[in-house]
C-alpha cells in the first residue's frame, strides 16, 4: 500500500517533489486540515487549528472531517469551511479497494476546488496519506511513512515516546516556526443552549447549588466500556451523598439506558448540541475514554475517565483536573486483542477506585466553592 501512494503521488506530482521554498506566512491563503476519526480526535485538533489562526492571519481554513464536526465545532471560530466524508477508509474494512478508490476520487474533486497552500494531517496512516496527496495543496505536511514517503513535501519526525495527541499535531507546526502564544481553545455553547441546560435539570428537581456530577458510560469502542453494572455500584453511591445529584447519559442508539432506573438520578438522553450543553453543566463527569470525556475536557469540566489500553497519556482529555484510571499492573491482560495488542480491558478496574476517584474530585470541588 506504501509503494502503492508513493507511485501515486510521483504521478500526480512529478518523479521526485521538491520541498517548496518556506513562503512568509501571512502570504498563505488556504489551509486543509485532516481529521477523519471520532469526536475525541477532532476535539485534541483543536490546539492546533488555534495555532493556525494565529500563524497563517489571513489564511481560510478547511477542515475534512466525518459529518458530526460542523455541529461539534460550531461557534468556536475555528475553521472555515467543513468538507464532511465518511471517507471508506474509516473504518478500513467497510470497503474494498474499488470502492475505497471511487470515494478517494469524489472526495479529490472536492477538495482540488480548495486551491489549498497547505495540507495537514497528523497520523500515520497510508489512507491518510492518499487523501493529502489528492488535496492538490502546495506543501503537505505530515509524519512520512517510511524513508520516502511522496505524498508529503514537508515530512516531520515523529516524537519519541507517547505524548499527548495534541503534541503531535504541534509539531507539524515546525517547518513554519514552531508554536505561538494563542488563547486556549473551547468548545462553544450559546445562550440559548445554556439557558435549556439550565431548564432541563430545574425541571427535574436539579437545584442552583447542587454539585451535577455527569455519568456516560458509553464509548465509540465496544472494548473501551466499562461494565454497566459497574458503572451502577458507581451512580448509586453517588447519589446517596448529599448535595449531589447525578446526571446519567445514555448514547442514542439506547446504550446506557439501563442505568436509568437508579433512584434519584436524573436521565438524558440527547443529540450532539444538548449533550454539550449539559455536561458544561457538569461539575464532573464520569466515564470512559470516549467522545463524552474530550467534550468535557473542552469544557473545562474535570472528569474520571476509564482507560485500557496504557494510552491515557496519548489519548489524555484538554485541561486539567482528571483522574485517568486503568488497571492495577498485575492484573492479567484481556483476552481479545485491540489493534493488534493484548491490553489490559478497563473492565478490570475496581469499582472501589472509581469511587475513591471520584471522592477525591468531589474534595477539590467542594474546597473551590469554599
Amino acid at each position: 500500500m506504501h509503494a502503492a501512494l508513493n507511485l501515486f503521488a510521483r504521478v500526480a506530482y512529478g518523479v521526485a517533489p521538491p520541498r517548496v521554498q518556506e513562503a512568509r506566512n501571512e502570504s498563505v491563503r488556504s489551509i486543509v486540515v485532516l481529521e477523519l476519526w471520532n469526536i475525541g480526535d477532532v476535539i485534541l485538533a483543536m490546539p492546533f487549528l488555534a495555532q493556525l489562526r494565529g500563524l497563517f492571519p489571513r489564511a481560510k481554513i478547511t477542515l475534512v472531517s466525518r459529518p458530526f464536526a460542523s455541529e461539534l465545532l460550531a461557534g468556536t471560530g475555528l475553521v472555515d469551511e467543513f468538507v464532511a466524508t465518511d471517507f471508506a477508509w474509516v473504518p478500513a474494512a467497510h470497503l474494498g479497494l474499488p470502492g475505497k478508490a471511487i470515494d478517494l476520487w469524489r472526495l479529490s474533486r472536492k477538495l482540488r476546488r480548495g486551491n489549498f497552500d497547505l495540507a495537514f494531517s497528523a497520523r500515520l496512516h497510508v489512507g491518510e496519506h492518499f487523501v493529502l496527496a489528492v488535496t492538490g495543496a502546495k506543501r503537505r505536511v505530515g509524519f512520512a511513512l517510511g524513508k520516502r514517503d511522496a505524498a508529503l513535501t514537508d515530512p516531520v519526525a515523529t516524537g519519541g515516546g507517547r505524548q499527548q495527541r495534541v503534541d503531535d499535531w504541534m509539531r507539524l507546526l515546525e517547518p513554519f516556526g514552531g508554536a505561538v502564544t494563542v488563547q486556549v481553545p473551547r468548545l462553544y455553547v450559546n445562550d440559548s443552549e445554556r439557558q435549556w441546560a439550565n431548564g432541563y435539570l430545574t425541571s427535574r428537581g436539579v437545584a442552583k447549588e447542587d454539585i451535577v456530577v455527569g455519568i456516560h458510560p458509553g464509548a465509540g469502542l465496544v472494548e473501551k466500556r466499562w461494565p454497566l453494572d459497574r458503572f451502577r455500584e458507581v451512580a448509586e453511591a453517588t447519589a446517596a451523598r448529599p448535595g449531589v445529584r447525578v446526571l446519567v447519559f445514555a448514547e442514542p442508539s439506547g446504550y446506557g439506558a439501563e442505568l436509568f432506573t437508579v433512584p434519584g438520578i436524573v436521565k438524558a438522553q440527547v443529540g450532539l448540541r444538548e449533550l454539550i450543553a449539559l455536561i458544561e453543566r457538569c461539575s464532573l463527569l464520569i466515564c470512559n475514554d470516549s467522545g463524552p470525556m474530550h467534550i468535557a475536557g473542552a469544557l473545562g469540566v474535570p472528569t474520571v475517565a476509564m482507560f485500557g489500553a496504557e494510552i491515557e497519556q496519548w489519548f489524555a482529555p484538554l485541561g486539567e483536573g482528571h483522574e485517568m484510571l486503568r488497571p492495577d499492573r498485575d492484573e492479567p491482560e484481556s483476552d481479545a486483542p485491540v489493534r493488534g495488542q493484548r491490553v489490559r480491558a478497563p473492565r478490570q478496574i475496581r469499582s472501589s477506585q472509581v469511587l475513591e476517584a471520584t471522592a477525591r474530585a468531589l474534595i477539590l470541588l467542594s474546597h473551590g466553592r469554599q
